[in-house]
């Protein structure tokens, strides 16, 4: 793990050419100076020379990134303006006592306690028949303006999507993967594990199931290493056994797991890093053919480091749909969305009215935080008529066969 003073030189190095505005997503609707790496590189180069000092207005511009790392593509420089981040923003917990009250709110035990009510949240929601009756009358609600839409926006996260029920076959398995269920599978909608286990089943993939926590990547983003590898320390000690993949089916927890040698020099946080995959991997050789004639778009994470799109591509009988910018953030990231709801619902808006436009039927995806980036642009949206988004599992065992 880097400490700040490790990027002095990449600070140095960046030309503030200011290409970075041109990919940044939080630049193109406030066009503050503040949200682009060449405006932050400005900041942390004041700190480095002695003219500033980590303090809340610093940590406050730093937060100000969905952390898409769109500049670290496009810098002639080559400049990992996220790491960076992370590094000066971990340097602002070394130097500040937070009080009180900020410390309990960023804890993580605040964090599974949130994740806790969520969890009876969704409960209720569904045993009531209250998730239906939002759906039903879905346009009255969001005519209510702000209340409105977030509720919608709420109820997408508890609805389920999956009707299909596994199999539950004998099946001679060749593999054996330890699946990492992450917070949204674990507290609020487990359909998309329950789609992937389907489908992992078919590949002859005997699944193995932990008693895991949080990923983390909310608090390694943030800045907040402590928590981030206590975190850690605590998923490496749940890999007591043999396995050939650790699976995991959100392109963010796949891309955080990774990193996890960094933080901690375990033989096991090593083997991890080796193993760990994504879903999408191991079912690439299946073969879909879909129910209906969709048409389908993609929306890729900017956290997915895969092909995922290539599968939904060979589906048979859909009509793929190339929505521009179809890679490009779409807004929520997480703490993001909360600290910035406004700049974060814009960016979704945008996103979603480009799917609209495409007039497509659904759009898939790979990522919890994404489907509630594109549910929050959807809900932001006027018109009637609008697409699905879906997790592309939930997708392939819902709307598919396999052939």
């Amino acid at each position: 793990m880097k400490n700040f003073k490790d990027y002095e030189e990449s600070i140095y190095k960046c030309s503030r050419c200011g290409l970075c505005q041109s990919v940044c997503p939080v630049f193109k609707v406030t066009l503050n100076e503040c949200a682009v790496s060449r405006g932050k590189f400005n900041i942390l180069n004041g700190i480095i020379k002695g003219d500033l000092t980590f303090n809340d207005n610093v940590k406050k511009y730093l937060d100000l990134c969905t952390g898409c790392n769109a500049c670290k593509d496009f810098c002639p420089s080559g400049i990992d303006a996220r790491e960076i981040f992370i590094a000066a923003k971990s340097e602002y917990y070394k130097h500040s006592k937070l009080p009180l009250l900020q410390k309990i709110i960023n804890s993580y035990t605040m964090f599974k306690f949130l994740l806790y009510c969520a969890s009876i949240t969704g409960k209720f929601f569904r045993l009531t028949g209250f998730s239906t009756a939002i759906r039903f009358f879905e346009n009255s609600i969001l005519s209510c303006g702000y209340i409105g839409k977030r509720l919608v926006l709420i109820n997408t996260l508890f609805e389920r999507k999956l009707k299909k029920k596994s199999s539950r076959s004998e099946k001679k398995y060749c593999k054996k993967a330890i699946y990492f269920d992450g917070c949204f599978n674990k507290y609020i909608n487990n359909d998309t594990k329950k789609a992937a286990k389907m489908l992992l089943e078919q590949c002859g993939i005997k699944v193995i199931e932990k008693n895991f926590e949080c990923c983390g990547i909310s608090y390694l983003h943030d800045g907040n290493t402590v928590e981030f590898k206590k975190i850690t320390d605590k998923n490496l000690k749940a890999l007591d056994c043999d396995y050939d993949y650790l699976l995991t089916d959100c392109a963010s927890c796949n891309s955080v797991l990774k990193e996890y040698k960094n933080y901690n020099d375990s033989d096991s946080a090593f083997q991890l890093s080796q193993k760990v995959t994504d879903v999408a991997n191991l079912i690439e050789n299946l073969n879909f053919e879909a129910i209906k004639n969709f048409n389908v778009a993609v929306h890729k994470p900017c956290h997915d480091s895969g092909d995922f799109v290539k599968i939904v591509k060979n589906i048979k009988g859909i009509n793929f749909v190339e929505v521009q910018d179809y890679d490009k953030c779409c807004g929520f990231s997480g703490k993001f969305a909360l600290q910035h709801q406004e700049i974060s619902r814009k960016i979704s808006k945008q996103k979603a009215q480009q799917y609209i436009n495409a007039n497509v039927d659904f759009i898939i995806t790979t990522c919890p935080a994404c489907l509630l980036g594109l549910n929050q642009g959807l809900a932001e949206t006027n018109t009637q008529n609008k697409p699905v988004a879906i997790n592309l599992y939930v997708f392939l065992a819902e709307f598919c066969k396999t052939i």
